[in-house]
């Protein structure tokens, strides 16, 4: 695993799955800044609202479904959180017959096309929302911060010049964290509500290979996942404002979150 890849976890309010996404570095020799991007598993569990205060975010992008958000609504103290669902509700009808739950990697990276199918303006709108002012620091989230989750990670990655292979490393990570989640959750909310309850633990984890075969597709269709984003026609200096501000040169990376563990 690369240098920089696990020494991201933040502490916030004991929320499973929380990481900072800066402190990898790009293929042009910068390093993502540390601070400014966080990805996390369902804010709703948060109950510690100092910790929430002293966390600082900017912006909070709820990558859920609108059920999920009906079901567990964000504490009032999460103010103003952007609804970016990945998915539409309902988006499995009528795709069973590319289904493959035997095969982990090959049903995850089913479901990652599936969102670069159907998430285009989802992704639109994060990336116009981050390119705004003050709008950073900035945490995204689903329900167990994996999957949608990990997707919308790889695409920000990928346009900030990170390799696959780190992408697929950040991804992995969370693997335990998941697991660790469903077997907390399993007295404390309504299985009916979590789907994931009931998935396999090969599902749960996030094997690398399954972002591996999903950025192998993309890079075979696209050129890259950073070559995809190209094609969404995202207004005029977007991406140059989100790598000015999202990247630095690796001695000038100062900028820390002050929960991030050392």
């Amino acid at each position: 695993m690369t240098e920089g890849i696990v020494d991201r976890w933040v502490e916030l309010g004991g929320v499973y799955n929380v990481r900072d996404l800066g402190g990898v570095h790009t293929g042009d020799g910068r390093v993502v800044r540390r601070g400014q991007l966080f990805r996390a598993s369902s804010l709703h569990r948060l109950t510690d609202e100092e910790a929430w205060r002293e966390f600082g975010a900017a912006t909070v992008i709820d990558l859920r479904y609108q059920k999920e958000i009906d079901a567990f609504p964000l504490p009032e103290f999460i103010e103003e959180a952007t609804h970016a669902p990945v998915l539409p509700e309902g988006w499995q009808r009528g795709r069973e017959d590319r289904r493959r739950e035997d095969d982990a990697a090959e049903h995850l990276a089913w479901v990652y096309e599936v969102m670069l199918e159907l998430g285009q303006d989802t992704i639109r709108r994060i990336l116009g929302q981050l390119a705004a002012a003050e709008s950073t620091p900035a945490v995204f989230f689903c329900m167990a911060g994996k999957d949608r989750t990990g997707f919308v990670a790889a695409v920000l990655l990928s346009l900030l010049g990170v390799s696959d292979a780190d992408i697929a490393d950040d991804f992995a990570l969370s693997g335990d964290e998941v697991v660790a989640l469903v077997e907390w959750l399993r007295t404390r909310e309504d299985f009916e509500n979590h789907p994931m309850m009931n998935q396999s633990e090969d599902l749960l984890r996030a094997p690398r290979g399954a972002m591996e075969l999903f950025l192998a597709r993309v890079t075979a269709e696209y050129g890259s996942l950073h070559d995809w984003v190209l094609t969404l026609d995202l207004p005029e200096g977007t991406l140059d404002t989100l790598r000015a501000r999202l990247l630095a040169d690796p001695a000038d990376d100062t900028g820390t979150n002050p929960l991030e563990e050392s």
